[in-house]
């Protein structure tokens, strides 16, 4: 929706935090004559009187209230759809979404073009909201969206990347289906898309006919401590400074698009970047035990990956529970129980209880807490010298905190960094 469209419109822009408020900043800014209302929970009911509904992501796009205002035939909107359908045309947009692994791609993939001598934004789901580019003419913009961002994208981006799909966000999307469809819109939305060739659940989607896969054979994958193109090997992966084989695939997506970009793969310096905290970063050793924030871990899937970047053979005490969503735990138990001589597991509510039931039963140590104090403490007298105590969930924070960096926080302040 251009911004003409929007002059002498009642507006009303619903969820005044970060993107709401760049929403309302950007329209005093370009939209004539227009009546800006604010809406929250409070008074929801505002939204009949308004023309147009801008809403923030945190919104479902299926409570009852959008799906009434849509019947009636109120155009609801987003910051990210006004930033595709208002933005230079000489900006290229590379889009990034997916369970895991979209923060780490993007904030890579705009590193790397800052070194190829690029200008380029870096936003959406991370950093600043898109809205507030919207007048910049950079070479690139690099969007994390989030599901939420994806499910009623308009317009879209040059390329977009789709880096995994795991069961995630049941409470907004409503179904893991329904999940999964709203992550897809990227890719159909897309002019060119990047898909993950080792991700199961995205073969099950029809994929468009130019769709360049990464971590195929044929494309840019990792074989024998290396990066290939096809059979080309172009460099080690250990000059990626993040730890972990799923950090290493995503960093396949990044040198796909730099190939079809037509930039030289070989002259990338990943030594630079520094990993985003609570991902996998090692917070520092102290007393003889290293500690590792991956608090970014909000399912089973993530928390094995982690636990198998960091497992050389030592002592590792994984601290693990949160928000139940009705993970499947099973996997994640089994792993601890091939490796209950040295991995051990302390457990934070709610989903702990679950996670220690099957971990008790297959023989792991397990030392349920309620508090990350009382969890770390516990995990300093069960971890040996040389040892990890390593936080990764393996659920989202929302029954004891208000989001993930919250949770990180809280662990690092509780060991002592």
């Amino acid at each position: 929706m251009l911004w003409t469209h929007l002059n002498g419109k009642k507006i009303g822009i619903w969820g005044m935090g970060r993107e709401g408020v760049a929403v309302k900043n950007a329209l005093k800014k370009h939209v004539s004559a227009a009546q800006l209302v604010e809406i929250s929970e409070d008074n929801v009911s505002l939204i009949h009187g308004c023309d147009i509904l801008i809403k923030s992501p945190g919104v479902s796009l299926y409570r009852r209230e959008i799906r009434e205002a849509k019947e009636k035939g109120f155009i609801v909107t987003s910051g990210t759809n006004l930033f595709f359908a208002n933005k230079n045309t000489k900006t290229k947009v590379i889009a990034v979404t997916g369970t895991k692994g979209k923060s780490t791609t993007s904030a890579l993939l705009a590193h790397v073009l800052k070194q190829m001598g690029f200008s380029v934004c870096l936003g959406g789901n991370i950093g600043k909201p898109l809205i507030d580019f919207v007048d910049e003419v950079p070479d690139f913009v690099v969007a994390e969206l989030s599901s939420y961002q994806c499910a009623d994208l308009e317009g879209g981006p040059d390329i977009g990347i789709l880096t995994n799909l795991f069961p995630e966000h049941l409470q907004w999307h409503e179904s893991h289906d329904t999940y999964y469809r709203d992550k897809w819109r990227l890719v159909k939305q897309s002019r060119v898309v990047v898909l993950n060739a080792k991700d199961p659940r995205t073969q099950n989607f029809e994929a468009p006919p130019k769709a360049r896969w990464f971590n195929h054979p044929d494309g840019i994958h990792i074989e024998d401590g290396l990066f290939y193109k096809g059979k080309e090997a172009l460099f080690e992966i250990s000059k990626l400074p993040l730890k972990g084989l799923h950090n290493a695939e995503n960093a396949c997506a990044v040198l796909t698009v730099l190939d079809m970009l037509g930039l030289d793969m070989k002259r990338v310096d990943f030594s630079s970047f520094k990993a985003l905290p609570h991902r996998l970063e090692v917070l520092g050793n102290r007393g003889g035990i290293t500690y590792v924030d991956d608090s970014i871990s909000t399912t089973p899937e993530t928390a094995l990956a982690a636990l198998r970047a960091l497992d050389e053979g030592g002592d590792i005490t994984l601290i693990a529970g949160g928000f139940d969503r009705g993970q499947v735990y099973e996997e994640l138990a089994q792993y601890l129980a091939e490796h209950k001589g040295r991995l051990r597991l302390v457990t934070l509510p709610d989903t702990g209880k679950r996670l220690a039931h099957l971990a008790q039963s297959l023989g792991v140590q397990t030392s349920p807490t309620s508090d990350m104090a009382t969890a770390v403490s516990v995990a300093e007298h069960i971890t040996p010298k040389g040892g990890i105590i390593l936080l990764s969930p393996a659920a989202p924070s929302y029954n004891l905190y208000p989001n993930f960096e919250a949770r990180g926080e809280d662990f690092k302040h509780c060991a002592g960094f």
